[in-house]
């Protein structure tokens, strides 16, 4: 059988570790049922990770690399501000709507409590994507698309709080409803409060 190479094996550790925080939480989430998922050896694993804050980190880059990351990408784009914005929270919405470990992950207590290098990693990712919004929403009050009287900071703290407590609701109705239709109402609402 030919052996994978390393930056393939690690995604799929990462995605896998993913799926299973979506299933089990963080608590659930052992290297003996990471391994057991892929199909491999715990010792196999852990010469790709040396333990499991050390997957929860990379887990948290693949957070960042596919919402934060992608945020910042589609703030670049020429189109409106109001079109990036609505943009960049579909694209938010559709990550963790594919990937239920993402919610499960920002909102559990071992993130909080057992790991404070991992939460304040979390930390710094929320604050590039506030900043990213942040943006975004100068652009409009700018150009004249959305308010001049809205506090920039708070409205994308507000941006960011829909689309948190959506997930949230939806994580914890055990995945019964449609999380990008719900993102479209919050979105739809959200613009009617910023326009000028």
């Amino acid at each position: 059988m030919e052996r994978k190479n390393t930056k393939i094996r690690q995604a799929e550790i990462i995605n896998t570790a993913i799926a299973v925080i979506g299933e089990l939480g963080v608590g659930g989430l052992t290297i003996a049922k990471l391994a057991e998922r892929l199909g491999m050896s715990e010792p196999a694993l852990y010469r790709h990770f040396q333990d499991k804050e050390a997957i929860l980190s990379a887990v948290i880059d693949e957070i960042a690399l596919v919402i934060t990351g992608r945020a910042f990408e589609l703030a670049r784009q020429e189109i409106s501000p109001k079109e990036k914005l609505k943009k960049i929270m579909a694209s938010h919405v559709s990550q963790v709507e594919e990937r239920s470990g993402i919610p499960r992950l920002l909102f559990s207590e071992e993130m909080h409590v057992k790991y404070p290098a991992l939460r304040d990693k979390l930390v710094m990712c929320m604050g590039g994507y506030l900043s990213t919004i942040e943006n975004v929403l100068s652009e409009g009050r700018k150009d004249g698309s959305i308010k001049p009287e809205i506090n920039i900071q708070e409205t994308a703290r507000t941006y960011l709080g829909m689309i948190q407590f959506a997930a949230m609701r939806w994580s914890l109705s055990g995945l019964s409803f449609s999380l990008s239709e719900e993102g479209e109402r919050l979105w739809l609402n959200f613009c009617r409060m910023l326009k000028a």
